[in-house]
């Protein structure tokens, strides 16, 4: 069995939950300030980086992107923190983006 087909384990969590945790936290961080994915891509336009909103859609659904592309979206987001939940569980599945959307997005 490959690592991306194992069950979760909370001790050692599948690809498939990391990819769900960095979706969520880019989900997440466009629902914290009203950002569609058509004005994301504006944003990310006006940093050189082309891409339409249905490309940006689908690569974000899927989960499967570079640390790169993470970054460029949370610069174009204007993010400074990112809150990385000590549980994976509440950050993936479909409501992992909302649950940590509700959680404050800088320490306190």
């Amino acid at each position: 069995m490959t690592e991306k087909n194992k069950k979760s384990d909370p001790a050692h969590p599948s690809e498939k939950s990391w990819e769900e945790l960095v979706k969520n936290i880019l989900r997440a961080e466009m629902m914290r300030r009203g950002v569609s994915y058509a004005v994301l891509a504006e944003r990310l336009a006006s940093y050189g980086i082309e891409d339409n909103e249905l490309n940006l859609r689908n690569k974000v659904s899927r989960g499967r992107f570079t640390a790169v592309f993470l970054a460029q979206c949370l610069k174009a987001l204007d993010v400074e923190w990112i809150n990385i939940p000590a549980s994976l569980e509440e950050a993936t599945g479909k409501t992992g983006a909302q649950s940590l959307a509700k959680k404050p997005s800088k320490p306190e």
